[in-house]
């Protein structure tokens, strides 16, 4: 059983919450935990989202335990920043939709975590940011390139390399959030967020997924080509069939059991 996250599902989407208060920071264990449990929701096709927030009202995430790194132990050092990159990769790597509820602080590790996932939600009162350098450190998850995607390099370079904080409406205007909301719905607004996929084709999802991740490091000629192969693999199958058929008949797909007798044909 997880000590530090708490794990609910509500419908086809789970919920995570760091419970590691006061500050919700991120120790060795913590990020195990958060890898065990991204690599299980991974492979439950009835999970089709995933919302990650923080407990409490004061902070999504702090970041890491700086705590674990006061002895100067460098293979400690390097066995959290693994355990960083191995976890927020789960969360990148998820086959539906991640979103993050951001309702308070949320700085290095905690930002980092957010980045992870496929967009943001955040209350406003938040803060972020990527203070590592205070400490003579740089961030270590991803944060220098999920935040450049984002923001540009010279927002980034600002966040960074200025030590710079952000409101929730600053987030919102440069890209870096994709909605704010009050206090106490940042949770809510994301589960509703979350929800929307459903109505969508499971494979259609996972395949359209791969191909936004991958668009920035391709020309549109190569791109075009790799999404005529990703629509004739799907075109055909029985979630495809549903699909066109539910359109058609002008009621909801139903995607229970769709592509499971696919490879039987």
């Amino acid at each position: 059983m997880a000590k530090y996250l708490v794990v609910e599902k509500l419908g086809h989407t789970a919920i995570i919450t760091l419970n590691n208060p006061p500050a919700n920071v991120w120790s060795l264990q913590a990020l195990q935990e958060l890898l065990a449990e991204m690599s299980t929701l991974d492979r439950d096709p009835n999970i089709r989202s995933v919302v990650m927030t923080g407990a409490g009202e004061g902070y999504f995430s702090a970041g890491a335990d700086l705590k674990q790194f006061a002895s100067g132990d460098a293979a400690l050092a390097a066995e959290v920043a693994d355990a960083f990159a191995n976890a927020f990769r789960a969360v990148r790597q998820f086959h539906g939709v991640t979103v993050a509820a951001i309702n308070g602080y949320a700085l290095g590790g905690g930002l980092e975590w957010a980045l992870s996932c496929d967009y943001m939600v955040a209350e406003r009162g938040a803060k972020l940011g990527l203070p590592e350098a205070r400490v003579g450190l740089v961030p270590c998850a991803g944060g220098t390139k999920g935040l450049t995607d984002k923001v540009g390099v010279a927002w980034a370079k600002r966040i960074v390399l200025g030590g710079e904080t952000i409101g929730a409406d600053k987030a919102l205007a440069i890209g870096l959030v994709e909605e704010v909301v009050d206090p106490g719905f940042a949770k809510i607004v994301a589960v509703s967020l979350a929800n929307k996929v459903t109505a969508q084709g499971p494979d259609a999802v996972i395949e359209a997924g791969k191909l936004i991740e991958a668009s920035q490091l391709r020309s549109i000629d190569e791109q075009l080509a790799h999404e005529k192969a990703a629509f004739l693999r799907l075109f055909g199958q029985s979630e495809q069939r549903e699909g066109v058929t539910a359109f058609l008949a002008k009621r909801a797909p139903s995607w229970q059991g769709a592509g499971e007798d696919d490879d039987e044909e």
